[in-house]
């Protein structure tokens, strides 16, 4: 899950047990999620859903933080869409296509 909260994302990280990290994610105007309070049963927690095919990378060293929680391990990320993959609808699709050919063929 994401948020646009710190204290939100604080409040989730795991403070009370091991070793609480959060992520804070660099978006784009591409690769920016969706909110979704319209339609959260907890709009106050402000969540993002990342769009399809997205992938994290790891922009800068790990810290920690001092928060009213306790300390937390921050994790700087970047999201990058990939805009040429394929869906996994269109995946199924390609792949189904290809064992009609098939099975066209054999007959």
């Amino acid at each position: 899950s994401t948020t646009t909260t710190r204290d939100i994302a604080i409040m989730y990280s795991g403070t009370e047990k091991g070793r609480p990290t959060i992520f804070e994610i660099e978006v784009g105007q591409v690769d920016r999620g969706a909110p979704l309070r319209w339609v959260s049963q907890y709009p106050g927690e402000d969540e993002i859903v990342m769009p399809p095919l997205s992938n994290l990378e790891v922009v800068g060293d790990a810290h920690m933080e001092d928060t009213p929680k306790g300390v937390v391990m921050v994790i700087p990320l970047r999201i990058n869409v990939n805009l040429k993959s394929l869906t996994m609808d269109e995946l199924q699709g390609r792949r189904k296509l290809l064992h009609i050919s098939m099975m066209q063929n054999l007959l």
